[in-house]
């Protein structure tokens, strides 16, 4: 048994440790659970002596009696609202909403109804040898309850994490991404409808995301500077249990607002489109029908279909246009600064997010790119 000034601790059989001490009441208090490690221990004793010294104690047996702890389903619920909250980096939309169909759909059953505190290690690999055939919502589902155990650990709700499965980790993707060639390009631009042209060709030759492209506005192409502004990005968003709506917000990180130089073939297809397009500053360059609302992802992923088809690439994604444009540039010459720069990302490394890259290199890697395209032309 170990001695300390207040209260004693103990070793069980079972290895764990038991704490207990002589209350104001000069009655023996044991703490209403056992402990793994024998910090936790101390510092269960030293709360008690701390509400001891300030006159607001009361038998541990009568706090216990208080409600059981949240399920691990509220408790989930709990933990993503209060990231979506959170001052520094809060949640995006649609990263709440991918959290929530990973709980509806891999967690919710069997495990949402379970007491936090009853959740084994046993029943998360039970669960986890019983999930479907889907490898990367499961990854994700498996990061998700971690994550979520992680922070009951920290509020000190539970001990332990109960996640300690080691092969429940990310999956290798089952597409690794491909990149076109130029000439290839030149004949996938040619396949896909003219009224697609355009958004595809931007997100091959200036490596946009599919939501960055749909976001744009007159306002973010500046043909005098050769250069487009990503500003914003469209997504849609569950509004409720049935319904959907659109969301048009900032980039994820602040990396992912970045000004992008245009290479020459992009001048006058932009310049032809801004006349047609809606007028105003603020209005979306790719719109639906109704010329107000975005263009929906569908639309940009039929159009493209048929332009993997015409290169004989079916398993090109339009993400890939976005690789496409990130090896012409390295192809170019492009530094791995002006490559994140091009994309928007950023790097764990907090040097690295405190460079800025030159936006006249950027202009240079536009001029190889052309030059790139001029010699293909010309071959």
């Amino acid at each position: 048994m170990g001695r300390r000034g207040f209260g004693s601790i103990r070793t069980l059989p079972s290895g764990k440790r038991q704490a207990r001490y002589t209350g104001p009441d000069l009655g023996v208090h044991n703490a209403p659970m056992t402990f793994t490690r024998k910090q936790h221990a101390e510092r269960w004793l030293a709360a008690e002596e701390d509400l001891i010294s300030r006159g607001v104690w009361t038998p541990p047996e009568i706090r216990a009696a208080k409600p059981k702890a949240p399920t691990v389903g509220a408790w989930i619920s709990k933990v993503i609202d209060r990231r979506a909250n959170r001052t520094r980096r809060p949640l995006a939309q649609t990263t709440i909403d991918l959290y929530r169909k990973d709980y509806r759909l891999r967690i919710s059953e069997p495990l949402g109804t379970v007491l936090l505190t009853d959740l084994t290690p046993a029943m998360v690999a039970a669960w986890w040898h019983g999930l479907p055939s889907t490898p990367t919502q499961n990854a994700r589902a498996y990061a998700l309850l971690r994550s979520a155990m992680s922070d009951a650990v920290e509020d000190e709700l539970i001990e332990r994490n109960p996640c300690r499965l080691k092969e429940a980790g990310k999956p290798a993707p089952a597409h690794t991404g491909e990149a076109i060639t130029v000439p290839e390009l030149f004949t996938y631009l040619e396949a896909v409808p003219e009224s697609r042209r355009l958004p595809l060709m931007i997100a091959a030759l200036c490596g946009l995301r599919s939501g960055e492209v749909r976001g744009m506005r007159r306002r973010d192409i500046d043909l005098g500077g050769r250069t487009l502004h990503v500003e914003q990005a469209v997504s849609r968003v569950r509004a409720d249990g049935h319904h959907w709506e659109w969301r048009i917000a900032p980039p994820k990180t602040a990396a992912g607002v970045r000004t992008v130089a245009l290479p020459d073939m992009m001048i006058d297809p932009l310049r032809a489109w801004l006349k047609k397009a809606p007028a105003g500053r603020d209005s979306l360059l790719f719109t639906a029908a109704d010329k107000r609302s975005p263009m929906i992802d569908t639309t940009l992923r039929d159009a493209h279909k048929r332009g993997r088809e015409a290169i004989g690439r079916p398993a090109l994604t339009i993400h890939d246009l976005r690789r496409t444009a990130a090896t012409l540039a390295a192809q170019g010459g492009a530094t791995t600064k002006e490559l994140m720069r091009l994309l928007g990302h950023t790097t764990v490394s907090v040097a690295m997010l405190y460079q800025v890259a030159d936006e006249e290199r950027d202009r240079a890697r536009a001029a190889r790119l052309d030059a790139t395209i001029k010699k293909a032309t010309e071959g």
